[in-house]
């Protein structure tokens, strides 16, 4: 398991005690389903969600989360559903106090479509689960009527040249990977205003650059790039060892010019002054643990947030450097076989998506045509 798997599947420990015990029976299910902690947390931010609007709304007497009964769910109806829809639909505008113990800058952002569909289908999993396939010790469903599948989840399917449209405006394309990589180094620095982010940009630019290389070079997940031991890497044969989704074994490659920019960040991974036991390869300070120790993975998508969004493409994330690096994969090798076993993917229709988002060849065909 990764360390972020190991990290999520305590977090999932810690937290199921605070909801209801039908919601640790749905977990239980889940996880013999050989779900990830990761997707089983993700559960129970949209079930905490719709718990604290029920309890706003008056549909519960129970003063908190882990007292509702089941019983208010069955006596919900599909315009009550419906109303929660239009609060996920406008919650941005009261910034979602109502149901946010800590408001944050993105309680004031509004859902997207896509957002709200999810929300939406993990209550139906629950739903479907108390419904029809639990049962009490009678051999009854714990809930008589399942509200949530009179609910239709909207969703809008995309042709693959219509999906590469809309990730080729978040990835970086040829000249464009170098140039972002080169802006992390020495671009970034120009943004920092104050001697105080300068320091710490100067301080982590090595760490941060090497990170991103290494994504662009290899097309890893954030995850897989986090989760690095220093024992893992095969620097001779531009190697590296990791266990991927689905608990697979994997030494997938990276190339001399990745290898390159972690070179010079390993040169100076000591001035974290990480304890003789951590072994983690990127490694983060903090005021409460100022030894170096295990970067998370938040802090990797926030850093390359802020990278994007100063080098002026807002929309890229960690995510889609690695949608960069196999698309470019795929215009320079034509092999997506090639790529499938880089990426660690199960299927090629998975790593086909990524045949479409360059237009250029499919138009130079279409015009070779006629």
């Amino acid at each position: 398991m990764s360390v972020t798997k190991q990290r999520d599947a305590l977090q999932l420990l810690q937290s199921i005690s605070a909801y209801p015990w039908y919601v640790e029976k749905f977990i239980e299910h889940k996880k013999a389903k050989k779900n990830s902690p990761s997707t089983l947390l993700g559960y129970l931010r949209d079930f905490s969600f719709f718990f604290r609007w029920m309890m706003t709304e008056g549909l519960t007497a129970a003063a908190d989360i882990r007292e509702i009964p089941l019983s208010d769910l069955n006596e919900l109806k599909k315009e009550t559903v419906e109303s929660y829809i239009l609060y996920l639909q406008e919650s941005h505008l009261y910034e979602r106090s109502a149901v946010l113990t800590n408001p944050t800058k993105s309680s004031k952002k509004e859902y997207s479509d896509r957002t709200i569909s999810r929300k939406i289908s993990s209550l139906k999993s629950l739903f479907h689960y108390l419904s029809a396939l639990a049962e009490d010790e009678h051999g009854e469903s714990y809930l008589t009527r399942n509200v949530l599948a009179k609910i239709e989840v909207e969703t809008t399917e995309l042709t693959p040249l219509a999906r590469a449209h809309a990730i080729r405006a978040k990835i970086l394309i040829d000249d464009e990977i170098y140039q972002f990589v080169d802006f992390v180094y020495n671009g970034y620095l120009s943004h920092c205003h104050t001697t105080k982010k300068q320091q710490y940009h100067l301080q982590n630019r090595d760490r941060d650059t090497a990170i991103v290389a290494m994504i662009l070079s290899g097309g890893f997940r954030v995850s897989e790039i986090v989760s690095l031991n220093l024992s893992d890497i095969v620097l001779e044969k531009n190697q590296l060892k990791m266990v991927r989704k689905g608990k697979k074994e994997d030494a997938p490659f990276f190339s001399d010019w990745g290898k390159e920019f972690l070179g010079r960040y390993l040169q100076t991974r000591e001035k974290y002054r990480p304890s003789t036991q951590e072994d983690a390869v990127f490694l983060a300070v903090s005021p409460a643990n100022p030894h170096g120790h295990r970067i998370e993975v938040r802090s990797v998508q926030k850093l390359v947030k802020k990278y994007a969004k100063a080098f002026g493409i807002p929309d890229l994330s960690v995510h889609k450097l690695r949608h960069s690096f196999a698309t470019q994969f795929l215009r320079l090798n034509p092999d997506p076989h090639q790529l499938q076993a880089q990426l660690g993917h199960s299927k090629i229709e998975t790593t086909m998506q990524y045949a479409h988002v360059l237009e250029d060849a499919l138009s130079k065909a279409v015009n070779r045509t006629t």
